[in-house]
């Protein structure tokens, strides 16, 4: 009855966090560029006892930041300060206090302190990693190589001005993780480096790439099967009890 418990209640274990996962990628549906969770972490323990052997192995899982890299479905929206990114890659961007990251959100505006910016307000970086300063415009032109040109607020019409390069990864070779703070960066902590090896599509949004039904239906196995391993418990539980009955001695 030992072993069946501790199975059961490490199968417990790794639903629950299946379902945290599940639960998460839920939440973030419908939020532009949202890269789905995935649970892929495993491993094997051992539990150990002096002169015995190990007998009992146990699957651990842990986040290992792992996210899914297929693209969500792109919206023509016709504004101009929306960016998709078509096919693999990232764009370069910066929240306040935190090192540079990756993101494929492309909702795009420019603050008030006049700096091109995302719609969580992340800082999008150019190809050499530095904040894009927008100037007053009446027009902005982003290329497919993320070269970004306006038509100056104050200039000739039909003149444009290049005032940078939005900064791009194409993400190939690199094993990319999502951090602590929800971030996509290099797994192994290394600085970002731009390679502007992407397409750019100017007046499209890309939704999330989270299926809502999968998700739906892995939350409803991920609770199935807690439900199974705690009727396995209680069951194992009865079992014991009712052995622990027939070794009783009788009542001389």
């Amino acid at each position: 009855m030992d072993k069946m418990i501790h199975m059961s209640l490490n199968t417990l274990d790794i639903a629950l966090r299946k379902q945290a996962v599940s639960a998460q990628n839920l939440a973030n549906a419908n939020v532009t560029g949202f890269r789905r969770d995935v649970y892929d972490s495993f491993g094997s323990a051992f539990l150990e006892a002096e002169n015995q052997m190990d007998s009992r192995a146990f699957a651990i899982t842990t986040g290992s930041g792992a996210f899914d890299s297929q693209q969500g479905r792109l919206t023509s929206t016709g504004q101009a300060t929306d960016l998709a990114i078509d096919g693999e890659g990232y764009f370069a961007s910066q929240r306040n206090g935190l090192e540079p990251s990756l993101t494929r959100r492309g909702d795009m505006s420019v603050s008030s302190d006049g700096f091109l910016i995302n719609g969580i307000g992340a800082k999008i970086l150019s190809e050499t990693l530095q904040p894009i300063e927008v100037p007053p415009f009446r027009k902005i032109i982003v290329a497919e190589n993320g070269n970004l040109l306006i038509e100056p607020l104050n200039g000739e019409p039909g003149v444009n001005q290049l005032i940078g390069s939005i900064g791009l990864v194409s993400g190939e070779g690199l094993d990319l993780r999502k951090t602590e703070d929800g971030e996509i960066r290099n797994a192994d902590g290394s600085p970002l480096e731009a390679d502007q090896n992407v397409k750019v599509k100017q007046g499209f949004i890309e939704a999330s790439n989270v299926s809502s039904v999968e998700e739906l239906v892995a939350s409803m196995s991920y609770q199935r099967s807690y439900e199974l391993n705690l009727k396995l418990i209680k069951i194992a539980s009865q079992l014991d009890e009712g052995t622990a009955s027939l070794l009783k001695l009788p009542n001389g």
